[in-house]
């Protein structure tokens, strides 16, 4: 899942640049982007497992785009990355 090319906007997308990310992406389309896989912690703080799935839903007459939800994808991981390296 290291090797995976694709989907470097989804759970790669906001986290830094040298975080390692096995990961695998899949797509539906008009049905359902998706993105799972295990992010690395820096200085040993552990590993996060993490499977994100958005839903397409039509929004004003028209599908949400792949591009917006990988974008909520990247946000969703960062979310959570910064609050497994963070908390307290």
């Amino acid at each position: 899942m290291r090797r995976c090319q694709s989907g470097k906007a989804r759970l790669k997308g906001m986290l830094p640049f040298a975080t390692v990310v096995a990961h695998k992406t899949g797509t539906l389309p008009l049905v359902a982007i998706n993105d799972v896989g295990i992010i690395t912690l820096p200085d040993d703080a552990g590993h996060v497992a993490i499977a994100v799935f958005v839903k397409s839903v039509e929004k004003t007459g028209a599908f949400i785009e792949d591009e917006e939800s990988e974008v909520i994808i990247a946000q969703i991981a960062r979310a959570v990355y910064d609050f497994f390296l963070y908390r307290q």
